[in-house]
């Protein structure tokens, strides 16, 4: 995620460069399919461009709307697993002796860490691959990038995490090894039963938010519209400049510097309107899965490592992890 004031323009335009000089080849191929003897006046009629440009327009703000909002859902999610990892930390430290607390506690920061790395898999239909996010990361590394979910789980469970790590979906055995315990601590009255029926419902609130997680991961945005999207964008455009370039031939009429250069006009103009909405729908493809680590997505690991510090602080620990600034004003 992106917590500086505002990207600046020069690495924006860098990241978006491609659709630049996409849009400056075509209307270099619109001006001279104008001036060419063998298609002299070919242009496209400004109105077809205009109703183009017009459903693209609502095209591209539906689906971006759309992929706010599941940036946003992810967002609540771990906000409300965050509030959740509190409240737990309080009932194992207020109600449980400390081996069983420091037990439960780091069950927990594995459960967290075995999620995020099931967040972090890639996917198809992402777009980290894309070549433009591909540089784009040079800028930071995500923490998944440094480690593996093996050396993790060894560091917070010992022994356990090799019995763990079998499971084809670790995140979910881990919170069946931590009901398991919460029973085995009624049973035992290690815990009264008010305890016990609130650490089950933080369980099941923590089984809540990871299928919430898990339906953003591994449910695209709808491909159907992501296609229509993209394919619109590329029609219009395409077409932009060779429905632009009579409308600056026209101005050769007034004569002079300004007559001699007006059909070139058409370069620019039509690549900073091609460019805007180029980059529309570029970063709401970019940001359509809030998961995968681009720079605009959910600081998963840094939201995890802030638990973890305040878990372990709550246990008396004082060699903590170092919390993980943001790098180039990006936060992982």
């Amino acid at each position: 995620m992106y917590v500086g004031r505002s990207y600046r323009l020069l690495d924006f335009a860098l990241w978006s460069r491609r659709s630049v000089i996409y849009m400056v080849v075509v209307s270099g191929l619109a001006i001279a399919a104008y001036r060419l003897p063998a298609t002299a006046g070919f242009s496209v009629p400004w109105s077809v461009v205009l109703v183009l440009g017009t459903t693209v327009s609502l095209v591209t703000g539906f689906k971006n709307s759309q992929v706010f909002t599941r940036a946003n859902e992810a967002l609540q999610a771990f906000s409300q697993i965050t509030a959740g990892s509190r409240m737990l930390s309080g009932f194992c430290r207020d109600f449980m002796d400390a081996a069983n607390a420091r037990r439960l506690i780091y069950r927990h920061l594995a459960w967290l860490t075995a999620l995020r790395f099931s967040l972090r898999r890639p996917l198809p239909w992402e777009s980290l691959a894309k070549a433009a996010n591909i540089e784009f990361r040079r800028r930071y590394q995500i923490q998944e990038d440094k480690t593996s979910l093996a050396e993790e789980l060894r560091r917070l469970l010992g022994e356990e995490a090799a019995s763990v790590l079998k499971s084809p979906q670790p995140a979910i055995e881990l919170l069946d090894r931590q009901l398991t315990a919460v029973n085995d601590l009624l049973k035992s009255s290690a815990i009264p039963t008010q305890v016990y029926s609130e650490l089950t419902k933080l369980i099941r609130d923590f089984q809540d938010q990871q299928a919430r997680c898990d339906r953003i991961k591994n449910n695209p945005y709808p491909r159907q519209y992501a296609i229509v999207s993209s394919m619109f964008m590329i029609i219009f455009c395409t077409l932009l400049p060779f429905g632009v370039v009579p409308v600056f031939a026209d101005m050769a009429k007034l004569g002079g510097l300004l007559g001699w250069i007006s059909i070139w006009l058409t370069i620019p103009f039509s690549a900073l309107l091609g460019w805007v909405y180029m980059s529309l729908d570029l970063v709401g493809e970019s940001s359509a899965n809030p998961f995968e680590g681009n720079a605009n997505d959910v600081p998963i690991s840094q939201i995890c490592r802030d638990i973890e510090i305040e878990l372990r602080r709550g246990l008396g620990e004082t060699a903590l992890p170092a919390p993980l600034a943001p790098v180039n004003d990006i936060a992982t």
